[in-house]
């Protein structure tokens, strides 16, 4: 009887968790993105760039060629999924569903492996989309009709799909630690992405995705059929600069060893020893001692309260007595307003780390100042400028705010005054350094960054109602701006980026946004 009721328990909660989710426009959105990125991933023969690249070879585009090829940009889907899936438990928060669950006798652990398995499922039903868009890229792209299944379809199975759990345990992970800031996991995610990428390329005994794995069967292959092949190999969107001839190099497939199933049986009992850890320090909702932590940690995460003034209130108050009210208004009262409101209860290591940020801008050589200080000192207003566009309904304001007087022609555009005069604030030292050196564009394309950043966090905001879109986003924006990318610079210090006119393109993107900002909030008040 227990048994049955332990079952049918983690199968009730992942039935009704799968079926929340995919039922969402979060799930439609990121279907969306992944049928685009299928696309792109077999790119034509002959286009500037690659997903698989090998030297001076390439591919032959078959069946084994193109499932493998897709399967080894893992990565990419590993990022996405994550922010597909990473909300299970703060959504049951969110609503109070999650202390009802915490009165019935669902342990910890069955609850934790229900929302592990609703997470797994929606992850899986992505795979199997790709899989689909994968055979029909084979028709499109294929350098042959001869279509063989089993080669295009095993690399998702034993390559992807275990990656696919990883990413389903990683993010109930961080999504059990309900005493942490959703924001901050977001941001911190990307950069463990990272870092798993990163050592995922360095050795293979630490391919927690099973890319490399792949890539050295590829590797092997080609080097025992080829002698002349240089050597060169990589993956991801890799630019092709050289219009030199490539050879064909024709791959049969993956020689499925029982090291690369050990592998990946390891890093999925991996995954699941952090769903084990998790439940023991998941608190069933309880959020008494989560507020007990963070009262702990005084210094750096406690935020700021305002004194609550305690007026003398008369026992009596006769309406004649009550001030005249005047019929004025004061949009920049309105903008100090909002200042107060985003700066206002933020935590010290924030103020510590703008200041010391800012500070560095100042004293630091212009050329570091660009490319490094400013994108950082932007970058760490992320969590302020993320909640501007659906703060109202978060903190079920908007009935309040939507209700006042002309809230489309005030309220918001003192909302993106304030935000962009945080973020130009930020850049004063920036600002005078590169008007010194009598380069207008910069000046140009610097302002152009603070208008954009905060209509792209409102319109945001505003269309998904959450914070967590332009939290991804932004990031990988941001870490681009680091790593030399000039087609997403919005402050001009890439090189090349000038030559392109991004500036120019984000101006535009800037006023379609705000388009998109005003009809979006239009259709809130009406609908409020």
């Amino acid at each position: 009887m227990t048994l049955n009721y332990t079952f049918l328990s983690i199968y009730h909660i992942a039935k009704a968790d799968f079926l929340q989710r995919t039922r969402s426009y979060y799930f439609l959105i990121a279907l969306g993105v992944c049928i685009f990125i299928i696309y792109s991933f077999v790119p034509p023969i002959g286009a500037n760039y690659t997903m698989v690249s090998l030297g001076n070879y390439r591919g032959f585009y078959n069946s084994a060629w193109i499932g493998s090829m897709v399967a080894m940009c893992v990565p990419f889907f590993a990022l996405i999924g994550f922010y597909v899936v990473n909300n299970a438990v703060k959504r049951d928060t969110d609503t109070r569903v999650g202390q009802i669950i915490a009165t019935t006798r669902i342990t910890k652990l069955q609850y934790l492996t229900g929302k592990l398995l609703s997470n797994f499922a929606v992850l899986m039903t992505i795979l199997i989309i790709i899989a689909m868009m994968t055979v029909v890229m084979f028709f499109v792209r294929g350098e042959t009709s001869h279509v063989e299944l089993g080669k295009l379809l095993l690399p998702f199975l034993f390559l992807t799909a275990p990656s696919m759990f990883i990413i389903a345990a990683l993010a109930l992970f961080f999504d059990s630690l309900t005493a942490s800031n959703r924001g901050i996991i977001n941001i911190a995610y990307f950069f463990l992405w990272i870092l798993i990428i990163a050592n995922s390329r360095n050795s293979q005994s630490t391919d927690v995705l099973g890319m490399q794995t792949g890539m050295a069967d590829i590797s092997n292959a080609i080097s025992t059929q080829h002698s002349d092949w240089n050597g060169d190999h990589g993956t991801g969107i890799l630019i092709t600069k050289s219009h030199t001839p490539r050879k064909v190099f024709i791959w049969e497939g993956m020689n499925w060893t029982r090291t690369i199933f050990l592998q990946r049986l390891f890093w999925v009992s991996i995954a699941f020893g952090l769903v084990l850890m998790a439940s023991f320090f998941f608190k069933r909702f309880d959020t008494t001692e989560s507020k007990e932590r963070k009262q702990r940690l005084i210094w750096l995460f406690k935020r700021k309260e305002c004194p609550v003034e305690d007026h003398y209130k008369p026992a009596q108050m006769h309406y004649k007595n009550l001030p005249i009210v005047e019929h004025r208004f004061s949009f920049l009262n309105l903008v100090h307003a909002e200042l107060l409101l985003m700066l206002r209860g933020n935590s010290y290591l924030w103020l510590i780390l703008t200041l010391g940020m800012f500070i560095t801008s100042i004293f630091t050589p212009m050329e570091f100042s660009y490319k490094v200080a400013l994108p950082l000192l932007w970058f760490l207003q992320i969590l302020i400028l993320s909640k501007l566009g659906s703060r109202e309904v978060t903190h079920r304001c908007n009935e309040y705010i939507f209700s006042s007087a002309f809230p489309l022609r005030r309220q918001l555009p003192a909302t993106l005054s304030a935000s962009v005069l945080i973020l130009l604030t930020l850049a004063i030292p920036l600002l005078l350094k590169v008007l010194f050196t009598g380069d207008l564009y910069g000046v140009y394309a610097i302002i152009g960054g603070a208008v954009f950043i905060p209509s792209f966090a409102i319109t945001s905001g505003i269309l998904t109602g959450g914070s967590k879109f332009f939290e991804v986003i932004f990031t990988i924006i941001v870490y681009g701006i680091l790593d030399g990318i000039p087609y997403i610079d919005f402050t001009g210090a890439i090189p090349g980026s000038r030559e392109l006119g991004v500036a120019n393109y984000l101006l535009t993107i800037t006023a379609l946004l705000l388009i998109l900002a005003f009809l979006g909030r239009k259709r809130q008040i009406t609908h409020a």
